[in-house]
C-alpha cells in the first residue's frame, strides 16, 4: 500500500501576543514556549487547503496506514480477537473388510501351529518293556527250590551228598566232592549237563561202566539210556528218533529237565506209540 503524498501545510497565521494579567502569578518551573518555528524543508503551498483530518508526521501517517490496513482486514476476515477457531478435524482409519479377514486367517493359522507343536512336544506314556527270563538253568515246578542235592559216588576225592545252587552241572557236582581222582574215566561223563535234585552221579575208573544220571551215552545190554545225561548222538541212535527228534529232546531239558519219561509227549513229534517203545530203552 503506497503512502500518501504529504499534504501541503499551510503555516499558521500570526498569533497575537496574549496580555499578562498582572493579577495571575507566574510559575517559574514552567517554561515560557516560544513561537513555534516553521520547518523550511517543508514547501507550503498558500493555494492548498488544510485537511485538519489528516496527520502529520512520519509516526503519525504510519499509524494511519496501519488502522487502514485493519480496518480492510476485519471486513474481510472479522475481528481476529474475537474470532472462535474451527474444530479440529478427527481422522479415522478404516480398514476393508478383504484385509480384516487376510489378518483373522492368519492369526489362526498361527495359533494352530502352535497349538500342534505343543501336543507335538508333550511327553507320552512311559512304556516298560518285559524283561526275559534267564535261560539255561534247571527249571522247578513250584518255582521256589533254590538248590539241589546230589549223590556224587565213584572215583572222587570225597564221595557224598553234596549240596549246589539250582542251575549246577555235572562238573560242578564232582568238584564239589573233592574233585575226580587220579584214575577217574570223566570222559565216560557229560560234564556239562544240568544236575537233577536227587540223582546220583557215578564218577567211573577206567574198565568200569559208567551209570546214573550222568552217562554220556547208554551201557551195553540192558542198560537204559539217561534222558538227562544222554548227548544227542545217542539220543538219535534210539529207534524212531533220529537227528531232528534228538535235537528237541535236548532242547527240552536244557529248558526243563525231565523228571519222568512220560514227559517225553510234551516232545513235540513223539506220539503215544513212540513213547511206548521208548518206555522200555530210557529212563530218567
Amino acid at each position: 500500500m503506497r503512502d500518501p503524498a504529504p499534504p501541503r501545510v499551510t503555516p499558521p497565521a500570526a498569533v497575537p501576543a496574549v496580555p499578562v494579567d498582572p493579577a495571575v502569578p507566574v510559575d517559574p518551573a514552567v517554561p515560557v514556549d516560544p513561537a513555534v518555528p516553521v520547518d523550511p524543508a517543508v514547501p507550503v503551498d498558500p493555494a492548498a487547503p488544510v485537511d485538519p483530518a489528516l496527520p502529520v508526521g512520519p509516526v503519525a501517517r504510519t499509524t494511519a496506514a496501519l488502522q487502514v490496513a485493519a480496518v480492510g482486514y476485519t471486513a474481510a476476515h472479522g475481528d481476529p480477537t474475537t474470532r472462535t477457531p474451527a474444530p479440529r478435524r478427527r481422522v479415522r482409519w478404516t480398514v476393508s473388510w478383504q484385509v480384516g479377514a487376510a489378518a483373522g486367517l492368519v492369526v489362526l493359522l498361527v495359533a494352530g501351529g502352535v497349538a500342534l507343536r505343543t501336543v507335538s512336544l508333550a511327553p507320552g506314556p512311559a512304556v516298560v518293556l518285559p524283561v526275559p527270563a534267564p535261560s539255561g538253568t534247571a527249571a522247578d515246578p513250584t518255582g521256589a527250590a533254590a538248590e539241589v542235592v546230589v549223590d556224587v559216588v565213584g572215583a572222587v576225592a570225597a564221595p557224598g551228598v553234596v549240596r549246589l545252587p539250582a542251575g549246577s552241572r555235572v562238573v560242578d557236582a564232582i568238584a564239589a566232592a573233592g574233585g575226580a581222582s587220579a584214575d577217574a574215566q570223566v570222559s565216560a561223563l557229560n560234564l556239562a549237563r544240568l544236575l537233577v535234585d536227587g540223582e546220583q552221579i557215578a564218577v567211573p575208573r577206567p574198565g568200569e561202566q559208567a551209570v546214573g544220571a550222568g552217562a554220556a551215552t547208554a551201557g551195553a545190554g540192558d542198560e537204559l539210556l539217561d534222558l538227562n545225561g544222554a548227548d544227542e548222538a545217542a539220543l538219535d541212535a534210539l529207534p524212531g528218533i533220529g537227528p531232528v527228534l534228538a535235537g528237541r529232546i535236548v532242547a527240552h531239558r536244557e529248558d526243563r529237565p525231565f523228571a519222568s519219561v512220560d514227559e517225553l509227549a510234551d516232545v513235540t513229534g513223539i506220539g503215544p506209540t513212540l513213547l511206548e517203545r521208548l518206555r522200555e530203552l530210557v529212563r530218567v
